[in-house]
């Protein structure tokens, strides 16, 4: 009986007990979220945001930044953005103080300056820039990697990531502003300054495909001249295709012209093949490739891939590169074209063997009629290295047959000729050597025919009666 009578004060006393400690947990986790402090601050900066109140929105922005510094020190993602901030401003101090625009020129025709004996500007001569200036692309390079890493807001509270994100975009888009307006108003027509001043923006846009329309109001700050000079600089130096493609598309935008990605990264893609960076052609064009759907022009845009390769020497990969095609796009347009090419390509690597096995099924398939000769050729050519000689004949025969007025012919000539020549039968190997200059004018070997012939009228073979007579000394003249 005495502890049910007890029961209901213990109860009391329990709930007097739980109630401050209750209120004092509370206030422990409100103390725990700085967010919870400046909340209000944060919609008055977005409000500043939406207003265009820029220079009170950093201001403000600086303020609830440097809480959150203090409140979580050891956040990675304020590190980074803290990181990615403090080179933005290193950059901006850098190329302002190191590019030195010709803003004498700012003075001429006003009327009045002339009589204040001002002196003639100064043309510094470029060797003399200051040495702390590096080159733009050393400049890229140097802190790409700030830049590369993700900044991981989703990590962080929803109002604390978005509020971040705009202060980030904010202060980016200061830094790039100030380097425009003293470098890019200032001297519109200058290429060099051009890469400086797009240095930055290339940085602040890594990864953030979201982030192009953002500086539109930049990019319209650059004559036209100076556009080919900024995609230029984003394809070759700073390897970035993507960039270079969204200037194109935004230089085609201020002309009014019609912007095709595919056409433009075919072009492009010969300025990489001409500094011998296939590797970047294949990227651009794999850009244009993920663009469309039409099975002819993907074909068209990776057998330009494969062109690249070749053009830079590495025939290994411009095979491979065609092999691919021709599994990947059975049904393609191209088809017969890619065949006709791999072997070509094999051809450089010389692997005879290969092409002889690989040939012969083609020359059966439909879908390589139109590049019979090519194909017919190769095999010929193949088979001679292999030694198969019998077979080799078989085929140049048809080729000469079925295709005679077709360029493939010629270098089969000249090999007959010379095959004639060795056995002295001089008669023949005149008929093929005429023959091939008569059909084929302006081939090499055409070329190669005049010379023989040449050789023949010099004196080193005799004529006679109609044909040619006289000692060789060589296995091939």
């Amino acid at each position: 009986m005495t502890a049910k009578r007890l029961a209901p004060a213990s109860v009391l006393i329990l709930i007097v007990v739980l109630i401050p400690v209750s209120i004092r947990i509370v206030q422990l986790k409100r103390q725990s979220s700085p967010w919870d402090v400046i909340n209000p601050e944060y919609e008055r900066f977005m409000q500043m945001v939406d207003d265009g109140k820029r220079a009170q929105t950093l201001e403000l922005g600086d303020s609830l930044f440097k809480v959150l510094l203090e409140q979580m020190p050891e956040n990675p993602t304020l590190a980074l953005l803290m990181q990615r901030l403090s080179v933005a401003e290193q950059i901006s101090v850098l190329v302002m103080s190191g590019v030195r625009p010709s803003q004498p020129k700012l003075l001429e025709g006003i009327p009045g300056m002339e009589d204040l004996g001002l002196p003639p500007p100064v043309h510094e001569d470029r060797a003399t820039r200051t040495s702390l200036l590096p080159p733009a692309q050393t400049l890229y390079w140097t802190h790409l990697s700030a830049f590369t890493g993700e900044l991981a807001l989703d990590d962080l509270p929803m109002r604390q990531a978005t509020f971040l994100g705009r202060y980030y975009d904010l202060q980016m888009q200061d830094s790039i502003m100030k380097i425009a307006r003293q470098i890019v108003v200032v001297d519109p027509n200058s290429s060099e300054n051009a890469c400086y001043a797009w240095v930055l923006p290339l940085l602040y846009l890594c990864g953030r495909d979201n982030a192009w329309d953002q500086i539109e109001s930049f990019l319209a700050l650059f004559s036209s001249n100076q556009f080919d000079v900024l995609w230029w600089f984003s394809l070759l130096q700073a390897e970035r295709p993507d960039a270079s493609a969204r200037i194109a598309r935004f230089q085609a935008k201020m002309t009014g012209k019609d912007f095709s990605l595919a056409v433009w990264a075919f072009d492009a893609a010969d300025a990489c093949v001409a500094n011998h960076r296939p590797d970047l052609a294949r990227k651009l064009l794999h850009m244009a490739i993920d663009d469309t759907r039409d099975q002819a022009k993907i074909a068209e845009l990776r057998l330009k891939i494969a062109e690249g390769y070749a053009r830079c020497g590495d025939y290994a990969a411009a095979a491979r590169t065609c092999r691919q095609i021709a599994d990947d796009l059975p049904d393609a347009p191209y088809y017969g074209r890619t065949m006709a090419t791999y072997f070509g390509y094999l051809a450089r690597e010389a692997k005879a063997d290969q092409i002889a096995t690989e040939t012969e099924p083609a020359l059966r398939d439909v879908r390589c009629k139109h590049y019979l000769p090519q194909i017919l050729y190769l095999r010929w050519w193949a088979l001679c290295k292999v030694n198969r000689q019998d077979e080799a004949v078989r085929v140049a025969q048809r080729l000469m047959e079925q295709y005679p007025s077709n360029p493939c012919v010629a270098p089969v000539l000249l090999e007959r000729a010379t095959d004639a020549l060795a056995r002295q039968q001089y008669d023949q190997c005149s008929e093929l050597l005429t023959k091939l200059r008569k059909d084929f004018p302006g081939t090499e070997s055409a070329k190669r025919a005049e010379e023989i012939l040449a050789r023949f009228k010099g004196g080193g073979i005799q004529q006679r009666n109609g044909g040619f007579s006289g000692a060789r000394t060589e296995n091939r003249p």
